[in-house]
């Protein structure tokens, strides 16, 4: 089986003096457990330094089926929180200090009976950090996987990434970095390059439960 995994990889420009919000990064996962048992994974990244609003806790997931109805929604509350270890390309730059990181962990176990077309697995949180200069402010994120139906893909498990990439990149410097993830199946994995999708707002920040599918991507800030 090959696997379409569409991947984020998506310069953010940061100024550290503006008004911000939080949110700048987020991944979610789904482990299949065997019978009708799967751990849903969800990671969200925040600004800790300019950053206003706390992470959610509990998180509210939601599945869709193929036709974008609600199946179900689960609340989720943190299981491991911390700071992430400021990093750089560069052996000749210190990172700066007035920058901070933050990921919060949600784990669950779900029982779920798949529909024909699969379930659309969503998270989503509003706003991205004010602090993102080539954005369109007080936009939020929308992070969703799909388990396929079981009458086509009867185990299945999603990829993950195998390493966060470096907290910092030094401008006019070049750099690299793996991006590779794993697939628990084995199966092949195509990357695909796309622009972040939209998802909740700030008259309503914290969806419960997520709003359906489709999903608008975000826009850019001209000239961007």
């Amino acid at each position: 089986m090959i696997k379409f995994f569409k991947t984020v990889f998506f310069l953010l420009l940061f100024v550290y003096n503006a008004k911000a919000t939080h949110i700048v990064g987020g991944e979610i996962y789904y482990t299949y457990l065997g019978g009708n048992s799967y751990e849903i994974k969800l990671l969200v990244y925040r600004d800790c330094f300019n950053g206003q609003a706390p992470f959610d806790n509990p998180a509210s997931i939601g599945f869709f089926d193929s036709n974008f109805n609600l199946v179900t929604d689960v609340f989720v509350n943190i299981t491991t929180q911390g700071n992430i270890a400021n990093t750089i390309t560069s052996p000749c730059l210190t990172p700066p200090s007035n920058v901070c990181y933050e990921f919060a962990e949600y784990n669950t176990v779900v029982s779920l009976n798949i529909p024909s077309g699969g379930l659309q697995v969503v998270y989503q949180r509003c706003c991205r950090n004010n602090s993102i200069i080539n954005l369109v402010q007080q936009q939020g994120a929308t992070y969703t996987t799909t388990i396929p139906d079981v009458a086509v893909v009867p185990v299945n498990s999603s990829p993950q990434f195998n390493l966060l990439p470096s907290t910092f990149i030094c401008q006019n410097a070049p750099f690299r970095f793996d991006h590779a993830a794993t697939d628990a199946e084995g199966d092949s994995l195509v990357y695909e390059l796309c622009a972040p999708f939209d998802g909740a707002s700030s008259f309503s920040p914290q969806p419960q439960p997520p709003d359906p599918p489709p999903y608008n991507t975000i826009v850019f800030q001209p000239p961007y």
